[in-house]
């Protein structure tokens, strides 16, 4: 079977009905987001290897937070071979691989929490923690060997360049859960909303630990860069809403089967600038020692080329959204 072949099985996985299928594949596809905000390199290496590390904690009774750990942990030595800046290509096969370990943790911990029914605010917010602290570990390696030739203004380069990947990946998740919310009617406790600045600096007013008050205040810096990207504003994003929590409301249906035929084409292009793109592009620049000319080249110039394109096009597609319901 050559890998075309491969990828097409999504298609007929998904497509298999509920009743047919058996408990593990059904569990499997229960802890994924949706099929439509999946990529295709997720579906085929990170999703399944992450189910079977999820499954594995929780017949040890770990917890998301422990994978998150694990992930970071991962990340961190990954960052730190990295930093060897060595020609031999064991050290770069192995950085990579746990580079690549550290997003299968990633997948995995959000897996368990959806398999063990564990998913909560704050838990997403540790995800992201997590997340942020191997980025930073690994632009930080990135921009170690060209300090020495560049000057210090290297680090500044390549903390705008992280920044800018941190806003890359802030929209594209932005936009899957959305896609979630409003294309699925994944709405039961919120998990999937988007909530505003207002609502989230709200969470941070509301905390009741230093520890909840901290995480929620990280919180509202990522919801501020997705607010930043985002075409939709606030009071629409409220009346559609108010339509797909309301399961007898007139427009419920129509929300959900408008809102996936305009914006499952939107999904492909945001996701040119999310995560999987972000690590394909590293490990490529680290290979060849030129992780200067991949930041540039990527983070600054082709991704945000993408994110202003897509802009447009996502505006146009909520604006049928909303003529089409009636929302102004």
């Amino acid at each position: 079977m050559d890998i075309i072949d491969f990828f097409t099985l999504k298609s007929y996985f998904y497509s298999i009905e509920e009743n047919s299928l058996s408990p593990l594949i059904q569990e499997f596809r229960d802890s994924i987001k949706t099929p439509d905000t999946e990529e295709k390199l997720d579906l085929v290496f990170y999703r399944p290897l992450g189910f079977l590390i999820a499954k594995l904690a929780h017949l040890l009774h770990m917890g998301p937070a422990a994978l998150s750990i694990l992930g970071l942990i991962a990340g961190w030595i990954s960052a730190y071979l990295y930093f060897q800046n060595s020609d031999e290509i064991s050290i770069f096969l192995l950085a990579s691989g746990l580079f690549l370990l550290s997003g299968i943790f990633d997948s995995a911990d959000g897996q368990l929490a959806r398999i063990a029914n564990k998913s909560s605010k704050l838990g997403l917010i540790l995800d992201g923690i997590c997340d942020s602290l191997v980025t930073v570990s690994i632009y930080s390696a990135a921009a170690y060997p060209f300090i020495a030739i560049h000057g210090w203004g290297f680090a500044v380069f390549t903390f705008i360049a992280a920044l800018f990947h941190s806003n890359q990946c802030a929209i594209l998740d932005f936009y899957h859960r959305e896609y979630a919310y409003f294309g699925y009617g994944k709405v039961e406790g919120d998990s999937y909303w988007n909530p505003s600045i207002k609502e989230a600096q709200q969470s941070v007013d509301s905390a009741t630990s230093l520890k909840e008050r901290l995480m929620n205040k990280i919180r509202l810096n990522w919801i501020k860069q997705q607010h930043m990207l985002s075409t939709r504003t606030d009071a629409q994003r409220r009346a559609l809403k108010i339509i797909i929590t309301d399961l007898n409301h007139p427009l419920n249906s129509k929300l959900k089967t408008e809102y996936k035929r305009l914006n499952k084409p939107m999904l492909p292009i945001w996701r040119l600038v999310g995560t999987n793109a972000h690590t394909i592009m590293l490990i490529i620049a680290f290979y060849f020692h030129r992780t200067d000319l991949g930041l540039l080249f990527f983070d600054y110039i082709l991704f945000n080329i993408v994110i202003f394109i897509a802009a447009q096009i996502q505006k146009r597609k909520d604006d049928q959204l909303f003529e089409i319901l009636k929302i102004k």
